[in-house]
């Protein structure tokens, strides 16, 4: 693994939620989880930049419902 990136990964299992570091070469794959024995597949991908939360974006604020006074 000389050179190898290291991937860290939380295992999805709430009873658990390890951090895992498994090679770069194990995208696309399944690993197991250590700690509870889940399968996890490790994403093809590298995530980039534009896939992370949508708070870069301003959320628009939200306009009251506009009520017709009662007659």
């Amino acid at each position: 693994m000389a050179g190898e990136e290291i991937i860290r990964i939380m295992c999805p299992n709430l009873g658990c939620q390890r951090v895992l570091a498994v090679p770069s070469s194990a995208r696309g794959k399944l690993v197991r989880c250590r700690g509870c024995g889940s399968n996890i597949r490790i994403p093809a991908n590298r995530p980039s930049a534009s896939d992370g939360p949508a708070a870069a974006t301003p959320a628009k604020p939200a306009t009251p419902a506009q009520h017709k006074p009662a007659a």
